[in-house]
C-alpha cells in the first residue's frame, strides 16, 4: 500500500459498497477522511470523499485489459474546501500528488501480482 495511506479501517459493508475511515498523510498532516468505495462489475471502482478538506471530491476509476496489460482511467472531481481552496496553485499540487499515489497503487499491484505467480 502506498505510504500515503497509514490505515484504513472499514466502518460499514454493504453488498453495493463500502464506508472506509482511511488514516492519510495530507500537507505533511495525518488526517481522517471518510470514503465510499463502490466497485460496479467487471471494471469500474468509484470513491467517494464524505469529510475532510476534500469532501464531495470522487475518483471514477476503469480498468480495461489491454495488448500490453491493464490500462487504467481516473475522472476525477476535485473538490476544495475551506481556507484550502485559498491556496494559490493547491489543485495543482494535488491533482500532481494523486497520480503519484495511483502510480504507487499500481506498482504495489504489479508486485502483488508476481508474488502470487512466483507461489503457483
Amino acid at each position: 500500500m502506498p505510504d500515503y495511506f497509514k490505515s484504513l479501517t472499514v466502518l460499514e459493508e454493504f453488498d453495493s459498497h463500502k464506508i472506509v475511515l482511511e488514516n492519510i498523510s495530507f500537507l505533511g498532516q495525518s488526517l481522517d477522511v471518510k470514503t465510499k468505495h463502490v466497485v460496479l462489475p467487471p471494471n469500474t471502482h468509484e470513491v467517494y470523499i464524505l469529510s475532510g478538506p476534500l469532501k464531495n471530491t470522487s475518483f471514477i476509476e476503469k480498468y480495461v485489459p489491454s495488448s500490453l496489460g491493464t490500462d487504467i482511467t481516473i475522472i476525477v472531481d476535485l473538490q476544495i474546501n475551506g481556507f484550502l481552496k485559498f491556496i494559490p496553485f493547491l489543485r495543482q499540487i494535488l491533482i500532481r500528488k494523486m497520480g503519484n499515489v495511483m502510480n504507487e497503487f499500481v506498482k504495489c499491484a504489479e508486485l502483488y501480482s508476481r508474488n502470487l505467480s512466483a507461489k503457483e
